[in-house]
């Protein structure tokens, strides 16, 4: 091992091609192991690098590109302040190589990792909550979702992590980001939904104008009345009706078009806050059809009676079965 590790911080120390071999792969372990005990002083940073990587190893996606990292990069430069630019840029680029959700969740760790400002805003499952941003930006977000943005920066970066489904009613003014680990929505005053949950990416455009970024290859521009999902890394692009300006699901209406019933059940155990299960096949079934929170015997109801299934509850289990 090189000695000159030991004036690394844990993140340079996370950017390092032989210590991300270390963790993901296991390589020179036992010299690893011999050389931390040489330097126990070192433990620390060495586990909170370890930390580091293992998080940005769970979800990797194609790389971005320059000007991609760039713009990442300057929203989030001038609050690195616990060390030199010399030691910084290093590391973030070898991590930013790493992918796209990587990236994401890596502003993050530099944005808040210190807490200090951090707002942490979450909706429990059974709960639409609205959130007024420091700049007057709304977002309202759906069963078992949350936003973290650093509040005292908010009003200049205009940045923010999303997790799960929320709808945004921004205010007009500078460029509007929302970070997520499936990829980048970038807007100006507009109105728009997102859905960043489970592997699913979806961003629907009410108002105004939208830039999705999935990677560097696959990027869209989506108008009003226009929506893009993501299959595997690309984005692809379709029409919906627009008029009724804000998502039926903040209205308590969930809609589906030939949708796995696993899916379907997924968003009742948000909005209920229950436990589904499904007998063993039902899974891929799909259904075409719509529930609404508020009675969940009538959701129920509505879901299986069209696909002639059965229900049975026990306290906030229920079993949906043939």
């Amino acid at each position: 091992m090189k000695d000159e590790f030991l004036t690394y911080s844990s993140t340079v120390l996370a950017g390092e091609d032989a210590f991300v071999r270390l963790i993901r792969y296991g390589e020179n372990e036992t010299a690893w192991k011999t050389w931390l005990v040489d330097h126990p002083e070192f433990q620390n940073t060495f586990e909170e690098a370890r930390r580091i990587v293992l998080a940005l190893n769970a979800s990797p996606q194609a790389q971005i590109s320059q000007a991609e990292k760039k713009a990442l990069w300057d929203n989030i430069s001038d609050k690195l302040n616990s060390e030199s630019d010399a030691a910084k840029t290093p590391a973030i680029r070898k991590l930013w190589a790493w992918g796209l959700a990587a990236a994401a969740s890596l502003a993050l760790l530099f944005w808040f990792g210190s807490g200090a400002g951090k707002v942490k805003t979450y909706a429990d499952a059974g709960e639409h909550l609205e959130v007024v941003l420091p700049e007057k930006s709304v977002v309202t977000l759906n069963a078992d979702s949350r936003v973290i943005y650093a509040s005292e920066t908010f009003n200049d970066t205009r940045v923010l992590h999303l997790e799960g489904e929320a709808f945004f009613d921004v205010e007009p003014g500078s460029s509007f980001t929302v970070l997520t680990d499936e990829g980048i929505v970038t807007v100006l005053g507009t109105s728009f939904n997102v859905v960043a949950r489970d592997g699913i990416f979806e961003v629907s455009c009410y108002t105004g104008k939208v830039s999705v970024e999935r990677n560097a290859e696959n990027t869209a521009i989506i108008t009003i009345g226009q929506k893009v999902s993501a299959e595997n890394t690309n984005l692809r692009k379709e029409t919906f009706d627009a008029s009724i300006g804000k998502p039926e699901w903040i209205q308590g209406v969930f809609r589906f078009q030939n949708q796995p019933l696993k899916m379907v059940v997924a968003e009742l155990e948000r909005q209920y806050d229950v436990d589904v299960q499904l007998e063993k096949g039902l899974e891929e079934t799909t259904y075409t059809g719509l529930f609404e929170t508020g009675d969940l015997d009538e959701a129920l109801e509505l879901i299986t009676w069209p696909l002639h299934l059965n229900t049975s509850k026990k306290g906030k289990t229920i079993l949906i079965s043939r």
